[in-house]
């Protein structure tokens, strides 16, 4: 790419949508909830009927937690521009869909979600071409959840379902910008380098901070009614897009908007309280090790933050995908790029990476990725 595309740092969310062509967005049904969706189709499709047949897969974007379709914004137009038909939803519970609780029978998990993503693919998505999930954070788990079809354990089944899942039916990759290691960080309890007396004392901790704050409903409520406003959640925002050149121009009212008004809505609390205090789902190396033939062979490819504290690079999940992608013989590709956890907004340029994969990679029916991990602005830009 050419050192122009550096001035996407400067571009306002506002401007970046208004670009996007051919966006369709609809509420859509789950288990009897609604839920929010939005398609986009690449610029060439906007004003043909007779657009060229293409090869390239249908790309499905997850958010993380407490996040929402409004941050996909710079990947979406990257995607498009690149001729992808992009999908992007907001899980139950989070953005502008629904947020049932338990009184609603809803017990919110990676399968739930994982189940939600298939069910839409399923509804919407032909997959001629196959189907291409990507994801943040614990979007990423729940990406890895939809591409394996290994979310049965949500219908309390102990083995895998006898019919295929729509998606891994269609698979063709997974994408992932800075992988998360479950729905909250109770999974961190699992990592095997932990001896017996860390891992109890860590379950203590986890165990407190529900007991204080997770499980308390009645606090959690105070903090979203009465602390969180705009102003707090502008400066936490800016916060993670310290890396960005310009970290107060990306962090619009738009995107503040987008993390205010759902932690507003009535269903929120219960939302916020499950996320954090219910079964985290398995790790990404389980969902490897349950789904080894799948996952040894599809190409995978990831883009992390060097300076992301919430779910950092040097942390078990990144060690795991750090040491795929320096194996020579495996499927699995990443670029190391400077910034947060958010790194597809905060720096748009790292969008290219998971375009020059799905062209090369995905679309051109290679089994594996480019096996460099070098730094981002020496790749990109060549200097």
């Amino acid at each position: 790419p050419s050192s122009s595309s550096s001035s996407l740092h400067a571009t306002s969310s506002t401007t970046a949508a208004a670009t996007l062509p051919n966006i369709n967005s609809q509420l859509l049904d789950f288990n009897g909830h609604k839920y929010y969706t939005e398609v986009t189709k690449p610029p060439q499709e906007k004003n043909s009927l007779f657009s060229p047949k293409s090869n390239k897969p249908d790309v499905i974007l997850i958010h993380g937690f407490g996040c929402s379709t409004v941050y996909w914004r710079e990947t979406t137009k990257y995607l498009t521009n690149a001729g992808y038909t992009v999908h992007a939803l907001d899980l139950l519970g989070q953005g502008k869909s629904a947020k049932p609780g338990r009184e609603d029978g809803v017990t919110y998990s990676i399968d739930l979600w994982a189940a939600l993503v298939d069910s839409y693919a399923s509804s919407q998505i032909r997959g001629d071409n196959g189907i291409v999930v990507m994801g943040n954070s614990l979007g990423s788990n729940v990406a890895l959840a939809a591409a394996t079809g290994d979310f049965y354990t949500l219908l309390g089944e102990t083995t895998p379902a006898t019919t295929t899942p729509y998606i891994a039916s269609k698979i063709k990759g997974v994408g992932m910008y800075n992988c998360g290691v479950g729905m909250n960080s109770r999974n961190i309890i699992r990592d095997p380098s932990w001896n017996p007396i860390q891992r109890a004392l860590l379950t203590f901790v986890f165990d407190t901070l529900d007991f204080l704050i997770f499980d308390n409903v009645p606090l959690l409520t105070y903090l979203l009614n009465d602390i969180v406003t705009k102003d707090l959640l502008k400066n936490a925002l800016i916060g993670l897009y310290q890396c960005s050149p310009n970290p107060e121009s990306r962090v619009d009212d738009e995107l503040v908007d987008a993390f205010y008004s759902p932690a507003k809505e009535a269903g929120s609390v219960q939302a916020l309280n499950q996320i954090y205090t219910n079964n985290p789902g398995k790790t990404p190396m389980e969902f490897h090790k349950d789904n080894q033939q799948l996952l040894s062979t599809l190409p995978i490819h990831l883009v992390w933050g060097d300076a992301d504290n919430v779910t950092p690079v040097t942390g078990s999940v990144g060690q795991f995908y750090t040491a795929l992608a320096n194996d020579a013989d495996s499927n699995v590709s990443l670029n190391m790029i400077h910034s947060g956890h958010i790194p597809f907004d905060e720096i748009p340029e790292c969008n290219e990476f998971m375009v020059q994969w799905l062209d090369n990679v995905v679309a051109a029916g290679s089994s594996s990725g480019s096996k460099q991990t070098s730094n981002f602005f020496q790749q990109l830009f060549g200097q």
